[in-house]
C-alpha cells in the first residue's frame, strides 16, 4: 500500500480540475490519481487524445494553463499533473478490466492488483474511457 496518504481533499481539487478541463472544451478521455513509488508521491494522471495528435507537452501545456485559471486556487500541486494517452499502457488495463467484469471504475480506490500486465500499488480513479 501507498506510504503517503491521498486525501479526499486532493480527491475534490482534482475533480474540480476534471471539471475545469472539460469546460474548457478539453477532452478528458480517462483521470485518476496513481501512487507512484519512484519518488513517493501520488499522480493525478490525465488521458487525452490530445496526447495522440499534439504530444505530451503541447497537453500538459492546455492542462496547466486550465490548471493555472480555476477560481478559487487549486490546493493541489501543479507537478503532480500528468498528462498520457488513451493508449498509454494503464489506462488500457483498466479499460480492460472495466469490460472483463462489466465494472464501472468510476470514484473507486483500487489497491495491489494489475491491471493488464501494470502493477497498481493505489490508485483513485475518476473515470476510465
Amino acid at each position: 500500500m501507498a506510504t503517503g496518504t491521498l486525501l479526499s481533499q486532493e480527491i475534490e481539487e482534482g475533480q474540480r480540475l476534471i471539471d475545469a478541463l472539460k469546460a474548457a472544451n478539453f477532452l478528458v478521455n480517462s483521470a485518476l490519481w496513481i501512487w507512484a513509488p519512484e519518488p513517493e508521491t501520488w499522480r493525478l494522471t490525465i488521458a487525452s487524445p490530445l496526447y495522440d495528435r499534439k504530444g505530451s507537452l503541447k497537453t500538459y501545456g492546455e492542462i496547466l494553463s486550465v490548471f493555472r485559471q480555476v477560481q478559487p486556487e487549486l490546493k493541489i500541486d501543479w507537478t503532480a499533473l500528468v498528462a498520457v494517452s488513451p493508449k498509454h499502457e494503464l489506462i488500457k488495463g483498466l479499460r480492460q478490466i472495466q469490460q472483463k467484469w462489466n465494472l464501472d471504475l468510476s470514484e473507486r480506490r483500487m489497491t495491489n492488483t494489475y491491471a493488464d500486465r501494470t502493477w497498481v500499488e493505489d490508485a483513485y480513479i475518476y473515470h476510465i474511457e
